[in-house]
């Protein structure tokens, strides 16, 4: 057992040293029971190999207490010590009571220190083996780092401590960890939890979750700080976040593309729609030239050719401003809309391709109905290739009726609106298939089969539903629901 501080030898040198002291002590002995007749002296020296024995050993510097008393009844057998023999026993007993008080004193030490070192390497491999990265720093100064922090940032031990924890800290991040340091002192609280940069060795970063506590309050408040290298799970959000953004923005791209195709099956009967317009210009134009050539007419008559003129002017930019509407690429806006008046809105800008199609159109758009909260563009998206699908079901059916009708639904929450036809309808199986992407019924070069697809997620994307019913030869029903304005968005059901 080796003993600490200036009288640490190594086990040959503590034999030699208690060897030595034992024989200057029979020296002693003999010089002065022989020459002065004197014990006192060196029976105290035979203490001082007692004591190391102790301390160094222990109860088993019991060892050194059997020669010196075999010295002392030596001493009293060959007649050298003059005294009794109680006086003899007593001193090896107080020998013994010495060596005993100190052995046991140096075993409950020794005990001690082995628990304490026992703990100290138990708590040193669990920091080191730890799978965080730990440092304490004391003020703004790092004293303690283990393996794991140091394999994170590739810095040396040496490299580690003393060096300032602003050191390690990116410093894009100094302004937001500086508050919330300042926030816990100021608040008075021990724990801190957030993410941050850490600066490695060669000036990369890496994204870490920081959890910190104070520990002790020695030397000043020490803090402990765990950080965990969060890197790859940030990167997989980034990588996320860009693959949502794309995702958006090519569903943005389909949508548009789709209201495009649309409105390019439709191109004939808008064209219709204008030339009506522009036939009028042509004539009411005709006329008023030759009015004023010929000077026929009067000046009233003029007058009314041109406000005719301008009113069908009127007509033709309505037209064109609706196309321009539908045709154009927005951004996504959230803002109360009313659902009837969308409805409307589509109907009549569909109004030239429903009379060509001889299809009778029936609204039951009551005032006062709750508004919703959406983008205009994209519900009017819906309501477009809805009514667009109805009329290619009723190309082949005698009677020819669309009904659209708006009600609110569970309670005022929301408010549905149903677009019924007369048309050819559909059977189970095709129901089970109608919002799968790119299935259609249609014939081949009409229709994408997108347009039900992308109807169902932007009325999702609004916290809405599309209920779709229908029977084959009997026309089918579309019901659009979305909560009312104000009211939290709902799964679709």
């Amino acid at each position: 057992m080796a003993a600490t501080g200036p009288l640490k030898f190594g086990l040959r040198a503590k034999l030699i040293v208690i060897t030595a002291l034992m024989l200057i002590y029979a020296g002693l002995g003999f010089m002065f029971e022989v020459c002065f007749g004197e014990e006192i002296l060196y029976t105290h020296f035979g203490y001082l190999p007692i004591v190391l024995a102790g301390f160094w050993w222990g109860m088993r510097g019991w060892v050194v207490v059997a020669p010196l008393a075999a010295l002392v009844l030596t001493f009293h057998a060959t007649g050298i010590d003059g005294g009794g023999i109680l006086p003899d026993l007593g001193r090896i007993a107080s020998y013994i009571i010495v060596s005993s008080a100190v052995g046991l004193i140096s075993d409950r030490l020794a005990s001690g220190r082995r628990a304490l070192e026992a703990s100290e390497e138990k708590y040193r491999q669990v920091t080191e083996k730890s799978l965080s990265g730990i440092f304490v720093y004391r003020g703004e100064t790092i004293v303690f780092a283990n393996i794991r922090l140091l394999k994170m940032l590739d810095y040396g031990p040496e490299e580690m401590i003393g060096r300032s924890i602003w050191g390690i800290i990116c410093p894009e991040d100094h302004p937001k960890v500086r508050e919330l340091i300042e926030r816990r002192i100021r608040e008075g609280f021990s724990d801190l939890h957030y993410e941050a940069r850490y600066v490695k060795k060669d000036g990369s970063v890496i994204w870490v979750e920081t959890r910190s506590s104070i520990t002790g309050i020695d030397d000043g408040p020490e803090v402990i700080v765990n950080i965990y290298d969060i890197t790859a799970r940030k990167e997989a959000e980034e990588k996320e976040r860009k693959l949502s953004e794309l995702a958006r923005t090519q569903e943005e791209q389909l949508i548009h593309s789709t209201r495009l195709a649309e409105l390019g099956e439709m191109a004939a009967g808008v064209a219709h729609e204008l030339n009506q317009p522009l036939t009028g210009i042509r004539n009411f134009a005709r006329n008023t030239i030759f009015m004023v050539e010929q000077g026929a007419g009067k000046p009233s008559e003029v007058v009314e050719n041109l406000n005719m003129i301008s009113r069908q002017v009127d007509r033709a930019s309505r037209i064109i401003s609706q196309m321009r509407e539908l045709a154009r690429k927005t951004e996504r806006k959230l803002e109360p809309v009313d659902l009837c008046a969308v409805a409307a809105q589509t109907a009549d800008f569909l109004a030239p391709e429903f009379s060509r199609r001889g299809i009778a159109v029936e609204k039951d758009l009551p005032p006062g109905l709750p508004s919703i909260n959406g983008d205009r563009m994209r519900i009017e998206q819906v309501f477009l290739n809805i009514f667009n699908n109805a009329m290619h079901a009723m190309e082949k059916t005698d009677r020819k009726k669309l009904i659209v009708k708006a009600r609110a639904a569970s309670g005022g929450r929301e408010v549905a609106l149903e677009i019924r036809d007369t048309g050819i309808g559909f059977d189970s199986a095709v129901k089970a298939r109608l919002f799968t992407p790119f299935f259609t019924t249609k014939e081949p070069g009409k229709g994408t089969g997108l347009g039900l697809s992308i109807s169902l997620s932007i009325i999702k994307e609004h916290g809405g539903a599309i209920e779709a019913s229908g029977e084959p030869g009997a026309g089918a029903c579309f019901t659009v629901i979305l909560p009312a304005a104000g009211q939290k968005k709902e799964e679709a059901r």
